[in-house]
């Protein structure tokens, strides 16, 4: 298989534990006080968004190829 694809199928399986462990890393720092609960909202969205992002991306490279 194509080496763009097993990129994209290892993002999609890499997400929701990201979500996840990005979650209970913010979610101690804002316990902790060293970030607003604000902060951590706008750094998860971010990441997830630039997860997307990377999948969109090197689908359409992928796709483009053909």
């Amino acid at each position: 298989m194509n080496k763009k694809f097993w990129i994209v199928m290892g993002l999609a399986l890499g997400l929701p534990s990201t979500i996840v462990g990005l979650f209970f890393l913010l979610y101690h720092l804002v316990k902790q006080q060293l970030i607003s609960w604000n902060t951590a909202l706008i750094l998860l969205v971010a990441v997830v968004v630039y997860m997307l992002y990377l999948m969109v991306k090197n689908g359409l490279d992928r796709k483009n190829r053909q």
